[in-house]
């Protein structure tokens, strides 16, 4: 598990202006987790009092939402760049664009909530990258965190 005086020793041990690449991968914990919600959704579908019909109905839309949007975290594939010259750069598997990290960005040892300036926010677990690539996003993420 990261800790604080991890992240501390790896911003003071890196400079800043080191560039950072990471190929995100599509992440097993991020496709349990889409699951498990859908499960739940079903679920609560058909734990209520609707009428069967509608309860069908419900279920039905819920099972076309998965099947339609669960394929995307599947092969997901996102490139994430960072250089003192250029800031943050993303590319879906095209040419890289620009982009800005807002300051609303949630950071955690298991997830981060990676939120863009118009750009869809993104998700990126651990298991997206390897340790040390994670642990040197979330260094790097902090370190230009105040350059906003």
């Amino acid at each position: 598990m990261l800790l604080n005086a991890d992240i501390q020793k790896e911003m003071t041990s890196n400079k800043e202006s080191s560039p950072f690449f990471a190929e995100i991968k599509p992440s097993k914990k991020l496709q349990r987790l889409v699951m498990l919600f859908y499960a739940l959704a079903l679920a609560a579908g058909f734990a209520n009092a609707l009428p069967l019909a509608v309860k069908l109905a419900v279920a039905a839309a819920i099972v076309l939402s998965f099947k339609f949007s669960y394929p995307k975290f599947q092969q997901d594939q996102r490139k994430l760049k960072y250089s003192e010259k250029r800031g943050w750069e993303l590319s879906d598997g095209g040419d890289y664009i620009q982009v800005e990290v807002l300051p609303s960005t949630v950071l955690t040892t298991v997830f981060i909530f990676l939120h863009l300036r118009h750009q869809p926010a993104m998700v990126i677990a651990n298991d997206s990258l390897s340790e040390s690539e994670y642990r040197q996003l979330l260094v790097k993420l902090k370190m230009t965190a105040t350059n906003h």
